[in-house]
């Protein structure tokens, strides 16, 4: 596996009064196109031993080593990102090669760079930036949704109470980290 160089390196906010803002440089992304409900999707759940989400906005545990978590991230109905499994593609690759199934995966790693923020006041810094409703009821552990921050396109993750994810295009990384350091900074 190629290393992934950070978008952002050499930057530290840290903890700006009560959100922490970090990256997560390469996180081991695989973006995974299957027709939903087919003998295709099976056989890749059989494949990768775990079951996708089956609605867009759902996240998935897929499997847990130690410490490192890989999680299935509904994006659409036949679209999943896979993050945090650096075996998938070639757990995939045998399928692939008997041509009998049809679908896409494409390892993405260095697509994006992934900013974490955490904090009790994590979701006032992102309602600053972020158009959607992320009260509990309406965004929920375990929800994730696309769409643009700063005028970034961004992948948003809440993985936990008070903790979530960003997914951004390495080319907007730093205009999305220097956004979200302003909106932090009114919470100083």
């Amino acid at each position: 596996m190629i290393r992934k160089e950070s978008p952002l390196q050499g930057i530290n906010i840290g903890t700006v009064a009560t959100v922490a803002i970090r990256e997560l440089p390469g996180l081991p992304t695989i973006d995974l196109r299957v027709a939903p409900g087919s003998a295709t999707q099976a056989a890749i759940a059989e494949a990768l031993g775990m079951h996708l989400p089956g609605k867009p906005g759902q996240t998935k545990v897929v499997s847990v080593s130690g410490e490192a978590e890989a999680h299935a991230l509904c994006l659409a109905p036949d679209w999943w990102l896979i993050v945090g499994s650096p075996e998938a593609e070639k757990q995939l690759a045998p399928l692939l090669m008997k041509g009998e199934d049809h679908f896409s995966v494409v390892d993405v790693s260095g697509q994006r760079t992934t900013i974490e923020l955490e904090g009790p006041t994590v979701r006032e810094v992102l309602a600053h930036l972020w158009e959607q409703d992320l009260r509990e009821k309406s965004f929920p552990v375990g929800s994730v949704s696309q769409g643009l921050m700063a005028k970034a396109p961004v992948i948003v993750w809440h993985k936990a109470p008070f903790y979530y994810r960003i997914m951004v295009r390495s080319s907007f990384a730093l205009h999305l980290w220097k956004a979200l350091a302003d909106a932090a900074a009114e919470w100083a």
